[in-house]
């Protein structure tokens, strides 16, 4: 992923060669810690196969919430088996997963964001206490829906949410991924983007689905590049 990303003012002949390359930067962002928003349009498949990516190979601990009656199943967003010892799914997804379908009954659908949040918290400290603390990067996070977090306009808990949790992931040097499936010009997403460390925008074309990335703190976008 990170050799085909790059920023947009590193190619062109009339524009800057930045002295930071968006390699460097990631690899500054797993050895810090980061959260990260992603947001588009897409089908569940295609956050789901993104997840897979941002998930990560190899030993990590994994953790994943599910609160989206849309979602699939756990499984499909996870490169190893929800079975693995170092991998911990919460899934809150409302029982009736038919309301899903009908967009006049969704707002029936309530999510108690604190105590998701509190079973989010306690599976990230069970297994850093488990392995004695986390290497860089180790702890992978990703929640599959911020949108169904948000009901009746209530950004401001939302952000509340996303402010505690975001902190507890830098804290530990982990990753963490949380899906917005709006346009990336949604009202929504200029809200809440200044929480995270950039924004990933996907978007499914005939055939494929691609990325690119916002860093508003390098004032930077990449290219279009087809998800691996």
């Amino acid at each position: 992923m990170t050799s085909r990303l790059r920023f947009r003012s590193e190619s062109g002949e009339s524009s800057a060669v930045r002295d930071v390359t968006f390699t460097e930067w990631l690899s500054g962002l797993k050895a810090s810690g980061s959260n990260l928003l992603v947001t588009g349009e897409v089908p569940e498949t295609t956050s789901a196969e993104f997840s897979r990516t941002l998930f990560g190979q190899g030993e990590r601990t994994r953790v994943l919430g599910l609160v989206d009656p849309s979602t699939p199943a756990a499984e499909s967003y996870l490169p190893v088996s929800f079975e693995d010892p170092q991998t911990r799914v919460i899934d809150r997804r409302p029982e009736d997963r038919g309301l899903a379908s009908r967009s006049s009954s969704i707002e029936q659908l309530t999510i108690d964001r604190q105590t998701f949040r509190s079973e989010v918290v306690s599976a990230i400290s069970s297994h850093e206490e488990q392995n004695d603390g986390f290497a860089p990067a180790e702890l992978r996070l990703g929640l599959d829906s911020i949108g169904m977090l948000e009901i009746n306009d209530d950004l401001v808990s939302v952000g509340q949410f996303l402010r505690g949790l975001t902190a507890i992931v830098r804290g530990v040097r982990g990753m963490a991924h949380y899906h917005l499936r709006v346009p990336d010009d949604d009202p929504m997403v200029a809200e809440l983007s200044p929480l995270f460390d950039a924004r990933i925008e996907l978007r499914k074309r005939p055939g494929r689905a691609e990325q690119r990335w916002h860093v508003p703190n390098l004032d930077e976008t990449t290219h279009w590049v087809e998800l691996s």
